[in-house]
């Protein structure tokens, strides 16, 4: 079972290659960078939402984040980015 649900992936990947590499020919740097950058995007919104789903979904609330949480969450997040933003720009300007 095992054996066959790695063939099934490896597959899936391969099949995501072939593609990647049909495409190239087609498309120059520019138009190339868009388009993985824009498909990249539509990953991320996939297994954001995902992810999201699969925490509502669970039994267990107890573990699940609460509102309250997340906020928190982001808050910390956006204070580390404002610094690493400022680290950003002293760099820049002592370069």
């Amino acid at each position: 079972m095992n054996e066959r649900l790695n063939e099934q992936a490896s597959t899936f990947t391969i099949s995501a290659v072939v593609v990647g590499f049909l495409i190239i020919p087609k498309l120059n740097a520019k138009q190339q960078n868009d388009l993985g950058n824009w498909l990249m995007l539509v990953g991320q919104v996939l297994c954001t939402n995902a992810a999201r789903i699969a925490i509502l979904k669970a039994n267990d609330t107890s573990s699940s984040p609460s509102n309250q949480d997340l906020i928190c969450l982001f808050e910390e997040t956006i204070v580390a980015m404002q610094k690493e933003i400022e680290n950003l720009k002293k760099d820049r300007n002592t370069t």
